[in-house]
């Protein structure tokens, strides 16, 4: 690879865009419609929550 000096041409630098308040916003397309909740079915039995306390043995 040939070394590059300061005389050799520099490929361009495609501009930047600022991004800030003033930049314009990106069109928003139509939500879309969230699907009714039904009705809950039956819950899944919850397994009972041993109390935990000072009482508890091992503490």
């Amino acid at each position: 690879v040939p070394p590059v000096g300061p005389d050799d041409p520099v490929a361009p630098i495609a501009p930047v865009e600022p991004v800030g308040p003033d930049a314009p916003a990106l069109p928003v397309g139509p939500i879309a419609p969230v699907p009714p909740v039904g009705p809950v079915g039956p819950l899944a039995p919850v397994a009972p929550v041993e109390p935990v306390g000072p009482e508890e043995p091992g503490s």
